[in-house]
C-alpha cells in the first residue's frame, strides 16, 4: 500500500511537471507566433506608406556635393519659387544620351518633373532636348528651327550626377552637374535665359569650379542648324568675341502645303575642350545666340528668297554688336527684373496632403510655362504693337466680363505638367482657348500681363463687370486657404484678397488696397448679397468681411470704385435667404492638411495604436482563458452513473482513488 501511494505520487508529480512545461512550451510557441505577426504587419503598413523616392543610384559623396550646391536655393525651393529635377545617371555621351530624352525616360520619376525650359514668346527652348530652338507660330512656341545653339559640357571617365532647376522668380533655367572626382566635386553650372525684354536674344552662362588637385579637360559639344535649305556659314569677331552666322531656310508642310521659313542665327563658338586647372574657381563662359526668322511662312522658289535671308543676316550682327557692347551682367539684370514686374500679381495656395492635389509647385510652374509663351510688348525694347495699342492699354478702364466662369483650380487638364516641347505648347493653347472663351480676349491681347491677369481671375472666379469686381467661389467648398495678390483693377488700383479657413473651419475673406494707381480714387466692398452698407477700403489695411451664403446663391465679394453701385446691388441681386456659411467639411479640410482624415496624427502612429490594441486584447483573452482553465482543473467532477469519478481525475493526486 505504501509501494502504491508512493508510486501514484510520483506519477502525479510528473503529470503536473509535464503540464507545467508543455503550457510554458505552449506560452512561448504563442509569443514567438505574436511577435512574428506584429513585426509581419509593420513591415506591411511600411510598404504600403507612400515614400518619396529618388531615381537613379549615386555615391554619398555626390548626393553632399548637390545637395551643397542647392544650398543657395533653399529658401526659394520651399516657398516653390525655384523648382528642382533629379536627374538619372548618365552613363554615355550627353550627344546620344542627354539630347535624345523621351517621354519614356522622364516618366521614370515619381515626384513632379519640372522640364528646365526658357521661352519668350518669340523663341524657346529646353536645355535637356535635342530639338533646340522652337519659334512661334499659331500664337504658340511650337515650330522647331533645327539649331540648337547650347553646349554640352561632359567627360566619360567620372561619375556624375545631374540637377535641373527652374527659377521661376527670376525667368532662368539651369543645370548643375558635378563629377566626382576621389573626395571631391567638379561642378559645371549652366544657366540659360530667353531674354525677356530683347526677344531676339538667347544667353547661356557657363561656370566652372574645380577643388582638386589635378587639372580636367572636358569635352565641348555644340549642335548648331542641321537639314537646312542654301545655308551659308560665316564668322564674325568683335568685342574680343568670336561667332558663327548662320543663315537658310527650313520647310514646313502646313495643310499638305509646303512653305518655307528664312532664319538667320548668330552664336558665340567655344573651343571644343575646356581645360579647368587645379584650385580653379569660378571661371566663365557665355554663350549668346541671336535669333532672326522670317514674320510670316513664304511660298515660291527658294532661290528668289536670298534678299531676306541678306537682311536678317545683316540684322543678326547688328543685335550681336549691340548685345556684347551692353555687357552680359546687365543683360541678366533687365531680364530678372522683367521676370520680377511680370510677377507682380500672383496666386497663393495653402499646401495639401491629398493624394494627386493641386499645390503651389504645380501652379507656379504651369503660369511659368504660360507666361514663356506670351510676348511682352509692355516692356520689350522694340515693340511688335502699336503704340496706340499700348496707350489704349494703359488707359483702359473698364476691363470686359473676365473671367466669366468656373474657378480653373479644378479643371484638370490645364494643370499637367509638360514633359517636352509640344506639351507645352498644347498647354498654352488650351489656356488660351479656355480664358478667350470665358471673356478675356482683350487681356490676352496685351501679352504676358494681360495673360497671367487672366489666369489669376480665373483661379479664384474672379470676374470683372462693368461696374465691379466679384468674387464667384462656392462658400459651402473652401477647404484650402487662397491668396490673389496685387490684382490690377482697371488700372486704377492694385487690389489682394485672401480667402482662410480658421480652426473653427469658417472661411473668412480679407482685403487689401495695396496701390492706388489714381490717388484720387475711392473703392467700397460688400459681402455676398450686399445687405451690409459698402465698406470703405482704406491703402494698406487688411478689412475683414464673413463669408456668407445666399439663396439664390450669389458672389462672396464685390468691389467697386463706384459706392452708389455698391448699393443699388442690395436691391438688384434679389436675395431670399441669407447666413454665415457652414463650417467647411472637416473630413476634407483634414485630408488637405495631414493626408488623411484621422485628424494630426500620421498613418503609421494609428497603424500601432491598433496593433497595440489588438495585442492586450489577445493578452486579455490568454489570461481569462488560462484561470478559466486552472478553475476547472481545481474542481471536483460529479460522480458517474457508475459510481466512480470522471475519467480524468486520477489526474489530481488530491482526488485520485486508491485501491
Amino acid at each position: 500500500n505504501h509501494n502504491l501511494k508512493a508510486t501514484t505520487a510520483t506519477n502525479n508529480l510528473a503529470v503536473i511537471l509535464t503540464r507545467k512545461i508543455w503550457d510554458r512550451s505552449r506560452s512561448r510557441r504563442f509569443m514567438t507566433l505574436l511577435l512574428i505577426t506584429i513585426c509581419f504587419m509593420i513591415l506591411t503598413g511600411y510598404l504600403l506608406l507612400p515614400r518619396n523616392k529618388k531615381s537613379g543610384s549615386f555615391s554619398a559623396e555626390l548626393e553632399s556635393f548637390i545637395d551643397s550646391k542647392l544650398d543657395r536655393y533653399k529658401e526659394s525651393i520651399k516657398s516653390f519659387n525655384t523648382l528642382i529635377t533629379v536627374w538619372p545617371v548618365k552613363e554615355k555621351d550627353p550627344l546620344v544620351e542627354t539630347q535624345n530624352t523621351d517621354k519614356n525616360e522622364l516618366d521614370h520619376h515619381d515626384e513632379n518633373l519640372f522640364l528646365p525650359y526658357t521661352g519668350n514668346g518669340y523663341i524657346g527652348i529646353s536645355i535637356i532636348s535635342k530639338r533646340g530652338i522652337f519659334a512661334n507660330h499659331h500664337k504658340t512656341l511650337s515650330l522647331p528651327l533645327l539649331y540648337n545653339p547650347l553646349s554640352q559640357i561632359y567627360s566619360d571617365s567620372m561619375a556624375k550626377k545631374e540637377v535641373t532647376y527652374v527659377d521661376v522668380l527670376n525667368g532662368l533655367v539651369g543645370k548643375i552637374q558635378c563629377y566626382q572626382d576621389k573626395q571631391d566635386c567638379i561642378e559645371i553650372s549652366n544657366t540659360v535665359y530667353a531674354h525677356r525684354t530683347r526677344p531676339s536674344i538667347l544667353i547661356e552662362e557657363i561656370v566652372l569650379n574645380n577643388p582638386t588637385k589635378e587639372s580636367i579637360t572636358f569635352d565641348v559639344i555644340q549642335m548648331g542648324a542641321k537639314n537646312w535649305n542654301l545655308s551659308s556659314i560665316k564668322t564674325e569677331n568683335f568685342n574680343n568675341m568670336e561667332f558663327t552666322v548662320t543663315k537658310g531656310i527650313i520647310d514646313v508642310s502646313i495643310d499638305g502645303k509646303l512653305k518655307h521659313l528664312c532664319i538667320s542665327i548668330g552664336s558665340t563658338k567655344l573651343p571644343n575642350n575646356l581645360r579647368i586647372q587645379e584650385h580653379e574657381f569660378n571661371t566663365k563662359h557665355y554663350v549668346i545666340t541671336v535669333i532672326k526668322y522670317s514674320v510670316t511662312l513664304l511660298t515660291g522658289k527658294i532661290e528668289h528668297l536670298e534678299p531676306i535671308l541678306n537682311d536678317l543676316e545683316n540684322q543678326v550682327v547688328i543685335e550681336l554688336r549691340e548685345a556684347t557692347g551692353i555687357g552680359f551682367k546687365q543683360l541678366k539684370i533687365e531680364h530678372t527684373k522683367a521676370w520680377n514686374d511680370i510677377w507682380k500679381s500672383g496666386f497663393g495656395i495653402s499646401k495639401s496632403l491629398a493624394d494627386d492635389a493641386l499645390n503651389g509647385d504645380r501652379v507656379n510652374a504651369s503660369l511659368y510655362y504660360i507666361a514663356s509663351n506670351q510676348r511682352a510688348p509692355l516692356i520689350e525694347k522694340s515693340k511688335p504693337i502699336s503704340n496706340s495699342s499700348i496707350t489704349e492699354f494703359k488707359n483702359e478702364y473698364h476691363i470686359e466680363r473676365c473671367y466669366e466662369g468656373f474657378s480653373t483650380l479644378n479643371a484638370v487638364k490645364l494643370w499637367k505638367l509638360p514633359l517636352d516641347e509640344n506639351e507645352i505648347a498644347d498647354l498654352n493653347s488650351l489656356w488660351m482657348l479656355t480664358l478667350q472663351k470665358h471673356g478675356c480676349k482683350s487681356l490676352l491681347e496685351m501679352g504676358v500681363n494681360g495673360v497671367l491677369q487672366a489666369v489669376v481671375l480665373s483661379l479664384g472666379g474672379l470676374k470683372f463687370t462693368l461696374h465691379h469686381l466679384e468674387t464667384n467661389l462656392n462658400p459651402r467648398q473652401i477647404h484650402r486657404d487662397y491668396y490673389f495678390r496685387k490684382i490690377n483693377y482697371a488700372n486704377l488700383s492694385f487690389i489682394s484678397i485672401e480667402i482662410i479657413v480658421d480652426s473653427d473651419n469658417h472661411a473668412r475673406l480679407y482685403v487689401t488696397l495695396d496701390e492706388l494707381i489714381d490717388k484720387n480714387q475711392k473703392f467700397y466692398a460688400c459681402d455676398a448679397g450686399c445687405i451690409d452698407p459698402p465698406v470703405f477700403l482704406k491703402n494698406n489695411e487688411k478689412i475683414e468681411f464673413p463669408v456668407k451664403l445666399t439663396n439664390p446663391l450669389t458672389a462672396i465679394l464685390y468691389i467697386s470704385p463706384d459706392k452708389s453701385h455698391i448699393d443699388e446691388l442690395q436691391h438688384a441681386l434679389h436675395v431670399q435667404e441669407i447666413d454665415i456659411a457652414p463650417q467647411q467639411d472637416a473630413h476634407s479640410i483634414a485630408i488637405h492638411k495631414h493626408g488623411h482624415s484621422l485628424g494630426g496624427l500620421a498613418a503609421l502612429f494609428w497603424t500601432l495604436f491598433v496593433i497595440l490594441i489588438i495585442i492586450f486584447h489577445l493578452f486579455l483573452f490568454k489570461l481569462i482563458y488560462r484561470e478559466l482553465c486552472a478553475f476547472s482543473n481545481n474542481v471536483p467532477n460529479e460522480k458517474s452513473s457508475y459510481g466512480g469519478y470522471g475519467k480524468n481525475d486520477y489526474r489530481k493526486g488530491r482526488y485520485a482513488r486508491t485501491v
